[in-house]
């Protein structure tokens, strides 16, 4: 079995602690074991002395060297990029063919923010006073705290830490003590890209190194991926601080098929944002809500597809669906499907709870005949659970998936325009898919949900300057 075991990285050096927390390959046992110590308010405190240390320094350094590092973290990425795909198929469950697209998606982020740091763009107009100008201008934040998760354990690092150096901000960066290793690799090319000692400093370990992240002095904006729960103390450490927050949470993410839609296309659709993944994407879709001359159908057709899915290790070429992540998310989901098998009206299609699979294997589950006050429509399953709601019309069926108090991501299968055009204005979600999957999105474009999904600026794209920027504005007379 390889152990690996992490340590702390401040100011470009490596900084041991006691090992306090571990992580195992979900897919078999005696394959990986990663250990991780766990940092204590000192060892923060260190992380974000070594970030105010070196904000002048690199906020200073120039656009060109910025841009040059990003474009030198993504060259190396790629170069690394079978390494890093294997490390997190085993870490992290996701599988090797997920785990190569991830890969190859936090090396463009980082290449898109190499193109940003030079397209950092101000405004200048006359004032209203004779005589006068006025510049409005961009200037980083300062010592920015990142809290991110384990189910896209480099993809979402890259588009929180990219853009946070693009605009000239450091970093105290604490990722998923479950994806640790991972994190660790893309800290060692960071380093090695030419990001010069202290941008960025990553310490590890569980949520009372993130709470003592949120409460620090020195941290002058918070960025956040995770659970609604989390994301809420998050939201109140940075009010309580009066400091810019972002917050990303979860979804229960709908997707409405209609009777003109291309039936095979929107199974296939149904198929990717529900269960690939393991269904553990927040974009995934839960809630697949199926015009009713169509739902017999679509189910059967739907059923089919799932019980072709193969779920295995997450290394194997093969495998369609590799273990939920841990063995603690594995009894949460078993958990949350078994009150569904319960709940009165609710038809098990496949899968469920009834022959549990060994380690962190869970089948994809379906369920059909479900009901808008169900919980798994007003809760998030965070795996490749998803329900079938059968609705008379389109008008029902915008009304059932935005009774929610989440809206990340919502779909929508059509061939109509009316209905498209509609659902673009009406759909209470921050993105729309239509004839798309909910779990697809671009890295060039704005992300980011409404109600209990998201907080605060989007990420992503051109819109992350909203958030690793202060827009100043400058009076001049001569």
């Amino acid at each position: 079995m390889q152990v690996i075991n992490l340590s702390h990285h401040i100011g470009g050096q490596v900084v041991e602690g006691a090992a306090a927390l571990e992580q195992h390959n979900p897919s078999k046992d005696n394959d990986l074991k990663v250990t991780l110590p766990s940092a204590y308010a000192a060892v923060v405190d260190s992380a974000v002395a070594s970030a105010t240390a070196a904000f002048g320094k690199f906020r200073d350094q120039g656009i060109e060297s910025r841009s040059d590092a990003l474009a030198k973290i993504q060259q190396l990425i790629m170069a690394n990029s079978e390494e890093l795909s294997v490390l997190i198929a085993r870490e992290t469950g996701k599988t090797l063919g997920d785990a190569r697209g991830e890969v190859g998606r936090a090396a463009r982020i980082f290449g898109f923010f190499s193109g940003e740091c030079l397209r950092i763009v101000g405004e200048r107009l006359e004032s209203t006073r004779n005589g006068a100008m006025v510049e409005i201008e961009y200037a980083p934040v300062g010592v920015v705290g990142q809290i991110t998760p384990w189910n896209f354990p480099i993809a979402i690092p890259a588009w929180k830490i990219a853009p946070a150096l693009a605009f000239g901000n450091t970093v105290v960066w604490k990722p998923s003590e479950i994806s640790s290793a991972t994190a660790a690799r893309l800290m060692e090319l960071i380093h090695e890209g030419g990001i010069i000692p202290g941008a960025v400093n990553m310490v590890l370990g569980g949520g009372e190194t993130g709470a003592a992240m949120c409460e620090h002095s020195g941290i002058d904006a918070l960025s956040f991926t995770g659970s609604v729960a989390t994301g809420k103390k998050v939201r109140m450490a940075a009010a309580e601080r009066g400091i810019p927050v972002q917050t990303e949470m979860g979804g229960v993410n709908a997707m409405i098929v209609l009777e003109d839609a291309d039936l095979e296309g929107a199974v296939d659709l149904a198929l990717n944002g529900a269960f690939l993944a393991a269904g553990q994407r927040c974009t995934a879709c839960s809630r697949i809500i199926v015009q009713d001359s169509i739902a017999d159908k679509f189910a059967a057709r739907l059923a089919e597809k799932v019980a072709a899915l193969k779920v295995g290790d997450a290394t194997d070429p093969s495998t369609h669906i590799g273990p939920l992540a841990s063995p603690k998310q594995k009894a949460l989901i078993t958990e949350q499907t078994a009150v569904m098998e319960n709940t009165p009206g609710a038809k098990l299609v496949f899968g469920g709870t009834k022959d549990p699979l060994p380690a962190c294997f869970f089948p994809p589950t379906l369920f059909d005949h479900a009901k808008a006050d169900d919980p798994i429509a007003q809760e998030e399953i965070f795996g490749p659970v998803a329900a079938m709601f059968r609705v008379p019309d389109y008008e029902t069926g915008l009304a059932m998936l935005n009774d929610s108090k989440y809206g990340l991501s919502s779909g929508l299968c059509t061939t109509s325009l009316k209905y498209a055009e509609h659902f673009k204005r009406y759909a209470k979600a921050g993105m729309m898919m239509i004839n798309l999957p909910t779990a697809g999105i671009d890295y060039h474009v704005p992300f980011g949900g409404v109600g209990a999904s998201s907080y605060g600026a989007r990420e992503q794209g051109r819109a992350a300057k909203q958030f690793y920027t202060v827009m100043k504005t400058t009076y001049l007379k001569g």
